[in-house]
């Protein structure tokens, strides 16, 4: 069921000198997702991630490595680009084919859904450490322990426990993984994290603005939400807090936060929430701390003359229908005065 691409030379490590340690801990993983409809058909997705970059991609409609960046091809020769491939597309077959066997004998039912993800991740004091997990239908379903070199049912169900004993006796693939999570997969890490060292190192700033929620209604016990919006920036790693009369805010049910979310342009957005009693007396502000800052900070304060009071949220209303009314009044009578016109006649 695993990766054959241990056979080629330049996976264990038969090529030049190995190339330098990264300045930070980063990541290599490689994702395969499987539906299998029935035991004829099944349909896969994979793709590479270094750190939090797509670099490669393969899909079942043509079988064939897409390299996502511009350095993604750097790093192997054509033909070991080809081999791979090759290598790959046995691997998938073979995989499938366990499978659908393991369904057959266990009653499993089709349609269902296999995630597999392989990963590693060095450190740069010289540690790594390495990851083969399995699901099925999204939930946890069995692991390897790369240390030990067994494999982990992550459910007690009959099936989990069934697959986790076939794969243990076969210790010649338990030997090859533990080979491929620690020596492999962590030469080829280093081998992209030199080429791919700019797109890695990138620095995008943060926007960040602070606004309130409108408050309830006059007479209800509510708090006023505060929210803090950060986003465009890159890498992903951020720190976000509120000060309360230059203070920092503990932790505790007055914050809240969205968590790191992706955006389109491959940046992050992140928003943190506050709850304050309106009228309290007390400053607010928004603190970003951040790598592209170099070493300084964001601090957005909130003025409270620019939040949504009553008295504003209704004059704007008011002015939004006093503009479109005047618009309406233009557009009407413009049209009548060309309805006016009769044929063969022109209006200056």
């Amino acid at each position: 069921m695993l990766l054959p691409l241990l056979l080629l030379p330049w996976a264990w490590g038969a090529r030049t000198a190995s190339p330098p340690l990264p300045p930070a801990s980063v990541t290599l993983q490689l994702l395969q997702i499987n539906v299998f409809h029935n035991t004829s058909s099944t349909d896969m997705e994979g793709m590479a991630l270094l750190g939090d970059l797509e670099t490669h991609s393969m899909d079942c409609s043509t079988c064939q490595i897409r390299f996502l960046q511009p350095w993604a091809q750097r790093g192997l020769t054509p033909k070991e680009w080809q081999d791979l491939e090759l290598l790959i597309h046995h691997y998938l077959f073979n995989f499938n084919r366990t499978v659908n066997r393991i369904a057959q004998q266990q009653g499993m039912a089709y349609p269902f859904v296999t995630q597999v993800s392989v990963s590693c991740e060095f450190h740069p004091n010289g540690t790594s450490r390495g990851f083969y997990e399995a699901a099925v239908n999204g939930e946890d379903f069995i692991s390897f322990d790369a240390d030990a070199g067994t494999w982990v049912a992550r459910q007690g169900d009959k099936l989990a426990l069934y697959t986790r004993d076939l794969l243990n006796h076969e210790r010649s693939t338990a030997i090859t993984l533990q080979f491929l999570l620690r020596a492999t997969c962590i030469n080829e890490l280093k081998s992209f994290v030199r080429y791919g060292n700019e797109s890695l190192e990138r620095q995008e700033r943060p926007v960040a603005m602070v606004f309130a929620r409108a408050p309830p209604p006059a007479g209800t016990p509510a708090s006023l939400l505060l929210v803090c919006r950060v986003t465009g920036f890159y890498p992903r790693p951020i720190r976000v807090a509120w000060l309360q009369d230059g203070e920092e805010v503990g932790p505790g049910g007055r914050l809240s936060s969205s968590g790191i979310l992706p955006n389109a342009d491959l940046t992050y957005q992140l928003r943190s929430s506050l709850a304050v009693e309106p009228g309290d007396g007390h400053s607010y502000a928004c603190r970003v701390e951040h790598s592209s800052l170099g070493g300084q900070s964001l601090l957005i304060p909130w003025e409270q003359s620019w939040g949504w009071g009553p008295g504003l949220a209704v004059g704007i209303t008011l002015g939004a229908l006093a503009v479109a009314a005047v618009a309406g009044v233009l557009w009407r009578s413009r049209r009548r005065g060309y309805q006016d016109v009769r044929p063969g006649e022109s209006r200056a």
